[in-house]
């Protein structure tokens, strides 16, 4: 059974064994937030280039969520100029608000 390590800021892919997947056989890098803090210090840090972010909003719970989630890392596998991320809206409920905050101010 593979499994994935999670980190302060990544989530990395690993075989049962413990040893890293070749890079031709790694899954595409989405980077998993699993803290508030860490993920604005992140944002705060991107909003500073000019690289396009997917943000992955998800919940454990959720079907469609789930469903779509391949689909995330093919993009990501394809697209590797653009910075994807995933949040658990359910881990970080703050980011809920930084979300629609942002969405705001895009459009407006």
């Amino acid at each position: 059974m593979q499994r994935i390590i999670m980190g302060a800021n990544v989530s990395t892919w690993q075989e049962p064994n413990g040893s890293s997947l070749p890079p031709s056989q790694k899954k595409p890098q989405v980077i998993a937030f699993h803290s508030s803090a860490k993920w604005k210090v992140h944002f705060e840090a991107l909003k500073q280039t000019s690289k396009l972010i997917v943000i992955d909003f998800t919940a454990s719970w959720c079907g469609p969520c789930r469903y779509i989630e391949p689909a995330i890392y093919e993009f990501a596998a394809k697209y590797t100029d653009v910075e994807f991320v995933k949040i658990d809206v359910d881990e970080l409920e703050v980011c809920i608000l930084f979300a629609s905050i942002l969405l705001t101010k895009l459009i407006n």
